[in-house]
């Protein structure tokens, strides 16, 4: 069997995701790398609450991003970005749904405590942006989808 390659990784993700969302009740569509941090917008059944989603997917290993997506930031009170990591390696695929708050604070500590271990500096490529992400730093997040509020509980 022929494998994927990453922008069809890519593409099945956005479709899981938007997928799982219908099949939970909610509306979505995917938007297939036409909007830049953005794959998925998803309103609840009256549409009176909408979300942006940026879908992050593997097969296997890390999900890839950029330290530059890295920054502290805070909460907001009615947060409506998010990520959604999808493990396509699973069967069925693994869903771990993240406030884009606190994936971009977990991108700046781990980048920074990175090159901390390393002077200051990437070892191998100083110019390379490559961030990965293990599954062990989103667990917590895993099946997560109460937290978009599209949901009826």
């Amino acid at each position: 069997m022929t494998k994927p390659n990453k922008q069809q990784v890519g593409r099945a993700g956005e479709h899981f995701v938007a997928a799982e969302l219908h099949r939970r009740g909610a509306y979505a569509v995917t938007f297939a790398g036409n909007m830049p941090g953005i794959d998925v917008i998803a309103s609840n059944h009256d549409q009176t609450r909408t979300v942006v989603i940026q879908v992050k997917s593997k097969t296997s290993g890390t999900w890839h991003s950029q330290w530059t997506r890295g920054r502290k930031r805070e909460p907001l009170p009615d947060e409506i970005r998010f990520w959604v990591f999808v493990d396509l390696g699973e069967d069925p695929p693994g869903y771990y749904v993240v406030p884009e708050w606190w994936v971009e604070n977990d991108i700046h500590r781990e980048h920074q405590a990175y090159l901390a271990r390393h002077g200051g500096i990437r070892p191998r490529n100083p110019d390379s942006t490559h961030h990965g992400i293990q599954r062990s730093r989103v667990m917590e997040w895993r099946e997560r989808w109460d937290i978009l509020g599209l949901f009826d509980e």
